[in-house]
């Protein structure tokens, strides 16, 4: 064995000396990194309102706003408002499958995009749309169109697609007012045009919900107080540019974008906000407004971001918004 020195002795316990205090000060700033990406919603967003008049008009009625941030937390947010008293707005959700079974095979899994693009072909020709209810099963592939079973309340066109109740709901009249609430076995569907179920209530009365600190890709509905505003939220997340969100979190970006209620709906791979840009010149003129990670792979190291592409999964559901020629109607 190599005798050391009294001056290598020195040397090398500075060494050892600077590599602990490395250590501790890289754990910190782990720390750090991690508390400030857990409270970013509630840092810098919790006492402002969105200024909805720099945001870009999709439509007549749809306003999309686009806020990227890169501190504390790096976050790309999507938010859709859109005005329902617009004329001729209506809502629209995946209708039952040809072999529909209750609680067993309820939709067709479809991406927000094909779900776009379908309507096309229809009276329904949604000019935006994202994700809605959780569902399952969800196996791989995750973009395969097949039979899944909704989780929560689901009606299109006024007819049922599942019947699940005490669950948190975006409800459409028949006469085209709006309600966030709990759906109950009291509650009488006969006046029920569209609905589609989320996890959980995140906003309630301008109060965003308590929730645990995982950051994941988020899709959120929201309602303002006086039911005029429909709000579609998305946070993109597992990439380097975007954390996620907690729950609590979608609650709060839903408030500050002017929503009193809110929902949580599917959320991670899921997440997806599309829009239908008749200026596009390609025969393609659905655009993703987000960015998924369909495939469910994470993104948030610095060689991921190299191979990121994003990817769509086929939900259970989706909803979308399109307008009817009131004039047409009203002859």
């Amino acid at each position: 064995m190599r005798t050391l020195t009294k001056e290598q002795k020195v040397i090398h316990i500075t060494q050892m000396s600077c590599k602990f205090l490395g250590s501790l000060n890289f754990a910190f700033t782990l720390f750090l990194l991690f508390f400030a990406g857990n409270q970013s919603i509630l840092s810098d967003f919790d006492t402002k309102s969105y200024d909805w008049s720099t945001a870009k008009e999709l439509r007549t009625g749809i306003l999309h706003a686009k806020i990227e941030r890169t501190s504390p937390q790096k976050m790309v947010i999507n938010c859709l408002r859109i005005d329902s008293h617009t004329p001729g707005m209506k809502l629209y959700t995946t209708p039952r499958c040809s072999n529909w079974l209750d609680d067993q095979s309820e939709t067709i899994r479809q991406t927000t995009r094909d779900f776009i693009r379908q309507s096309q072909k229809t009276d329904q020709k949604l000019v935006v749309a994202i994700n809605a209810s959780p569902f399952s099963p969800w196996p791989a592939p995750y973009q395969k169109e097949e039979p899944t079973d909704i989780s929560g309340f689901a009606v299109s066109q006024g007819i049922v697609v599942s019947n699940k109740k005490n669950v948190a709901s975006l409800l459409a009249s028949k006469a085209g007012s709006l309600q966030i609430s709990m759906v109950s076995t009291e509650l009488d569907i006969s006046n029920v045009e569209t609905a589609v179920s989320g996890f959980s209530l995140c906003l309630t009365n301008g109060e965003p919900s308590s929730s645990g600190t995982q950051l994941h890709p988020r899709t959120g509905v929201g309602l303002s107080k006086d039911g005029q505003y429909l709000f579609f939220l998305t946070i993109d997340g597992r990439q380097t540019n975007s954390y996620g969100a907690t729950v609590s979190g979608v609650g709060n970006l839903l408030k500050i974008f002017g929503a009193y209620n809110g929902i949580n709906m599917d959320g991670g791979g899921s997440t997806t906000m599309a829009w239908w840009d008749p200026s596009r010149s390609s025969s393609d003129k659905c655009r993703l407004l987000n960015r998924p990670v369909g495939n469910g792979d994470d993104y948030r190291d610095a060689k991921s971001l190299l191979d990121f592409v994003p990817t769509e999964r086929a939900n259970g559901n989706n909803l979308g918004v399109y307008f009817v020629d009131v004039e047409k109607v009203n002859h």
